[in-house]
């Protein structure tokens, strides 16, 4: 089954839901995807205490969902159901067999993400396909471009773990990658493989690195139509960020890590890109 067959699109009728759900057509209609769109609902509503009928909260949710879904031009199911938004859409996705899901994330950053949460973000780290996230940034209207795609790439000894479920999204688009790795001269690892002031990195030094870079794509996107390699100095989410910015690129593709307990504290380099980045990006989990 290829990445864009079976599409589930989770909403919660937000102005983001709106332009999500308008890529989300668009992807329907150039790859002929079946595409189940899922409310999740509170288990229950927050006055629930004061006597709230529930079989009414739950129809007037129904309502508001079939007049949201309304202007859509192509054919979809549609599902409602209660419970943890993140536990849901992970579990939805096996059990209905989709092959991608497509979600909105609303940017929160720092002390925000951190006190709130993030369904996008816990929903990366724990389904079994991948997901397709749109920031605020992402031009939803232009639907999804395949001329290239940015493959960060963390390590230069070795491909990263679950590189052939990233070949596979490489393959299933046919299209060009661009293999972008980020030497961040503030870590330490590094130290040892270029000098300590990039002015004074040779040529050699970067030629040899991006030969590396290069090796370890091959390995990840054998047989990609054409593949091409950047080395780039400085922070690893803000140059990512910066060369997907460039035009070239219709898709940012990256691994993600499964959820620890660290998690709900730390935020992973691939929930910063997802959250700031103009153009859609793929995460796939790797371990």
């Amino acid at each position: 089954m290829k990445i864009f067959d079976k599409i589930l699109c989770p909403i919660d009728f937000s102005e983001d839901s709106i332009k999500t759900l308008q890529w989300a057509e668009l992807a329907a209609k150039k790859y002929g995807s079946q595409v189940t769109i899922l409310h999740v609902m509170e288990p229950y509503p927050a006055a629930v205490d004061i006597g709230i009928d529930y079989d009414r909260y739950h129809a007037t949710v129904l309502r508001d969902m079939q007049n949201f879904l309304e202007p859509l031009k192509i054919h979809y199911e549609s599902i409602q159901s209660s419970g943890v938004p993140s536990q849901k859409i992970v579990a939805l996705a096996k059990a209905l067999g989709a092959s991608v899901i497509v979600m909105g994330t609303r940017g929160l950053r720092g002390a925000a993400h951190k006190l709130v949460g993030s369904t996008t973000e816990s929903v990366i780290r724990n389904a079994s396909v991948p997901v397709i996230t749109l920031s605020p940034h992402v031009d939803r209207t232009s639907g999804p471009q395949q001329e290239r795609i940015l493959l960060p790439v963390s390590s230069l000894t070795f491909p990263a773990r679950g590189y052939i479920r990233l070949r596979k999204i490489v393959r299933d688009l046919d299209a060009a990658i661009t293999l972008f790795h980020v030497v961040d001269l503030k870590d330490a690892m590094f130290g040892s493989s270029f000098s300590a002031n990039p002015v004074l990195v040779t040529t050699y030094e970067t030629a040899e690195k991006k030969e590396d870079l290069l090796r370890i794509g091959r390995q990840i996107a054998k047989n990609a139509t054409t593949t091409d390699a950047i080395v780039q100095f400085g922070d690893c989410t803000t140059e990512i960020g910066h060369e997907s910015e460039s035009g070239k690129y219709g898709f940012v593709l990256m691994g993600a890590k499964r959820q620890t307990i660290l998690s709900r504290f730390i935020e992973s380099k691939a929930y910063v890109v997802i959250s700031e980045s103009r153009v859609p990006v793929i995460t796939i989990r790797v371990n």
